[in-house]
């Protein structure tokens, strides 16, 4: 996908870009950053109305603040035609070489988006770890040799998981900013009622929590586990397992409804995956003011504060220990739920595009 942003300035018309060296022009109203996204088509509105997976979600989030903070974004995704929401205009990837701006180009997860398009600074935004040798299978490593892209990452556990050999200009490291509805202002004088949620993608330990979700139910009588998924598919293949007691399968649901159904959830168990580069289902949650069990797979060691934020157990009995007693101690949940809603490395989409407007000013000043 592509995402192109020129910023503007209400209060006077800059000069044409040309009359710029690109290190100010990305701080002036003609400079111009194309995201390169190859792939699924989304817009602004499919993150109000539909379901959506972390990246798609990311990418939406990250260009509608850089729009309202007076840039002008473009994004290059699967779109069937151009249309304009909230703020961004969206073009299909296929007019993406004839279209970018040439002065930023940031390719979310797809190098090969750099064989046909030629930017003054290209960063690659990953979202999953990478393995060198899939890359060369896949034949990405060229397009990164042509355009030395710098690579943003999501966090040390995801940068370990970068290979330092392929080829780029740096590696910078920047969090997923969370969206402002999950950020709960205010705690709830009472814990809620035993109810555990899984919202991140089925194939992350969902198969592992449904094999011991009876022992956690058998010490907590009535508990109940709702499990949403991000994508239609998803929740159709959830929909077909085996019933279990306290068990429901809830579907995949818009952004809104999501928020309704963490404010009233008591703990998300999500045990981690080798894939899970920052976890914003962890994320969300704990913004929420609910507390996560995690078995600190990937990244979720760096989402969990363990003791604080929730749990981070050593092995599958600790889990259901963890989990039985977050479900039913109500003080330790209220002391965990406010210490969620303390989290200060949780930060918004406004302040995490302050980051990204500091790389690009630092990636386009001569060394």
């Amino acid at each position: 996908m592509v995402i192109t942003l020129r910023l503007s300035d209400a209060r006077a018309r800059p000069a044409p870009a040309q009359q710029f060296p690109l290190w100010e022009r990305v701080g002036r109203a003609a400079s111009g950053i194309d995201f390169l996204h190859p792939g699924s088509a989304y817009t602004g509105e499919t993150l109000r109305t539909g379901s959506m997976g972390g990246t798609q979600s990311s990418v939406v989030h990250l260009a509608e603040a850089l729009a309202e903070r007076g840039h002008d974004v473009r994004v290059f995704n699967g779109v069937a035609s151009r249309q304009r929401t909230f703020g961004v205009e969206y073009l299909p990837i296929e007019d993406a070489r004839g279209q970018t701006r040439g002065d930023v180009g940031i390719s979310v997860a797809a190098p090969r988006a750099f064989w046909t398009t030629s930017f003054r600074v290209s960063i690659l935004w990953l979202h999953n770890p990478l393995k060198g040798f899939r890359q060369v299978r896949r034949g990405t490593v060229l397009p990164m040799l042509k355009a030395r892209p710098h690579f943003v990452l999501l966090g040390d556990y995801h940068s370990r998981n970068v290979p330092r050999w392929l080829p780029s200009s740096g590696r910078s490291i920047i969090h997923h900013g969370i969206a402002d509805e999950f950020h709960r202002e205010g705690t709830t004088d009472a814990a809620p009622q035993p109810r555990a949620i899984f919202t991140s993608q089925p194939y992350r330990g969902l198969d592992w929590l449904l094999g011991l979700w009876p022992e956690v139910r058998a010490r907590v009588p009535g508990a109940r586990f709702d499990v949403f998924a991000p994508k239609a598919h998803q929740a159709n293949a959830n929909a077909a397992k085996a019933a279990l007691e306290g068990v429901l399968f809830r579907g995949s649901v818009a952004r809104g409804a999501l928020v309704q159904e963490l404010a009233s959830a008591r703990v998300q168990l999500i045990p981690g995956h080798r894939d899970e580069t920052y976890c914003l289902a962890a994320a969300e949650a704990i913004a929420s003011g609910v507390p996560v069990v995690t078995l600190g797979e990937g990244s979720l060691s760096e989402r969990v504060r363990d003791g604080e934020t929730g749990f981070i157990a050593k092995d599958r009995d600790e889990f259901i220990a963890r989990s039985a007693a977050l479900l039913a101690d109500d003080a330790l949940w209220t002391r965990m739920h406010r210490a969620c809603l303390a989290d200060s490395a949780l930060a918004t989409w406004d302040a995490r595009t302050g980051e990204w407007e500091a790389l690009f000013e630092r990636l386009a000043t001569p060394r």
